[in-house]
């Protein structure tokens, strides 16, 4: 059992090289989505997989072409993030804290 609580939600960063790897995870964590974006010529391309039942892919898509685009690099994001009995305003809770969390660590980035 893993109950809401926006605290556990984490970002890890690796470098792999010039590219980078970010784990969001949450509650009781796992691989729900993986999505890898990289620029081609001022395009953002990539591929999304998600294991069936898990709802973190159009997040964790999101979250990958928008660091892509920003650091110019390769970007993974792997994202499994799971509380039960969550209601829709802790889904948008939870939403909004991966953005910032993912946010904050591009930010610091580019200053």
């Amino acid at each position: 059992m893993s109950t809401y609580d926006l605290k556990s939600i984490r970002l890890e960063v690796f470098e792999a090289g010039q590219d980078k790897v970010f784990l969001v995870t949450g509650g009781k964590a796992h691989i729900g989505a993986v999505a890898t974006f990289y620029v081609d010529h001022d395009r953002v391309s990539g591929t999304t997989v998600h294991i069936p039942g898990h709802k973190e892919q159009e997040l964790c898509e999101r979250l990958a072409r928008k660091a892509a685009l920003q650091l110019k690099v390769t970007v993974t994001v792997i994202m499994g993030i799971h509380f039960d009995s969550i209601t829709r305003v802790q889904i948008d809770e939870i939403v909004m804290t991966a953005e910032r969390l993912v946010d904050e660590h591009l930010n610091k980035k580019s200053e």
